[in-house]
């Protein structure tokens, strides 16, 4: 199975880029459904395409709605900053995060990727 992303509208656009060029699909919400899609409808889209969830929303991803809908697995970042300063480092943490779950193993799981940031050093 081939991994594939949808990331949230604010998920900065050079951290996208830099997915794509690693050779992931890669979605945006924003040209997928327009600004302020409901999070449900996200999370079944990526559902229904077996694509993971890449967001910096945790007050929406980590609430209750979130472990009712069936997802192929969220990512959750704080630090923005370092998404759009350092892509390639976080794609390598991406890769991390793929080598330790299968793509099974991460549907319905929600993944702090700040919390693999240690791997880096």
């Amino acid at each position: 199975m081939t991994v594939s992303f949808l990331a949230d509208e604010h998920v900065p656009s050079v951290f996208v880029t830099s997915v794509r060029s690693n050779g992931y699909p890669v979605r945006t919400a924003t040209a997928e459904f327009g600004e302020g899609t409901n999070d449900r409808d996200l999370l079944e889209y990526c559902a229904a395409n077996d694509h993971i969830f890449i967001t910096n929303d945790k007050k929406d991803f980590t609430s209750e709605f979130s472990n009712a809908v069936d997802h192929a697995g969220i990512v959750i970042y704080t630090d923005p900053v370092f998404l759009r300063e350092a892509p390639a480092d976080a794609v390598r943490l991406i890769e991390r995060i793929l080598e330790f779950y299968s793509p099974e193993e991460l549907a319905g799981e929600r993944v702090w990727l700040d919390q693999w940031r240690d791997l880096l050093e």
